[in-house]
């Protein structure tokens, strides 16, 4: 049996390490950014670390920062309608796991039309197409969602919580920048360094 590992293209790690958006944007021949984050972020200055990068350089961008947490069905209709008319042609997520899993449904939904719906990706959805490039900044330690293919987005209708699984929605850049993080509140840091600690457990 062959075991087939699923990574994204290009990680950076450090504080300081968003400063490499501008390079890796032109990278990839990018162009405008859909920033994908929430209210919280941008009210306390997290965000404004990351859009000073872009504002330094003249890149344009236009945010989106209705997400919740444990974000719904309708925060992903929310996001991918706001994309399509945003011009942009990438995602910049910015958050936690939220931020970042709302992220990937729009990006996914955004490539991949017939799946619009957003419940049909529950499980392991046989999408076509990669996303919509996401660069992933993470501002808490601990749901690695800026490297794996997995996501969770909440089905108000039924009540539950939807995992949803699919390699064509790994973010193509994650940037680990520890100064994203020092502002967290404690218990924040604490609970998501456990969950950090638990999936480095389970790895091994």
């Amino acid at each position: 049996m062959i075991n087939r590992f699923v990574l994204n293209e290009v990680s950076y790690f450090g504080p300081g390490a968003r400063e490499v958006l501008p390079q890796e944007i032109k990278r990839l021949g990018l162009k405008k950014a859909f920033v994908s984050t929430d209210k919280d972020l941008i009210k306390f200055g997290v965000a404004d670390k990351v859009l000073s990068v872009l504002d330094k350089v003249g890149i344009p961008y236009v945010v989106f920062s209705d997400i919740k947490p444990n974000p719904t069905v309708s925060n992903v209709n929310a996001g991918v309608k706001a994309f399509a008319e945003s011009g942009a042609d990438f995602i910049l997520a910015i958050g936690g796991g939220s931020s970042i899993d709302t992220s990937k449904a729009i990006g996914i939904i955004t490539n991949n039309p017939e799946f619009s719906d957003v419940v049909s990706l529950e499980g392991v959805a046989p999408t076509q197409k990669k996303s919509v490039p996401i660069i992933a900044l993470p501002t808490t330690a601990g749901t690695a969602a800026e490297v794996t293919i997995n996501y969770v987005i909440t089905d108000e209708v039924n009540e539950k919580k939807m995992v949803c699984v699919d390699p064509n929605d790994i973010p193509a850049i994650a940037i680990v920048d520890a100064e994203l993080m020092y502002t967290l509140p404690k218990g924040l840091t604490a609970s998501t360094g456990l969950d950090a600690l638990t999936h480095a457990i389970e790895g091994l």
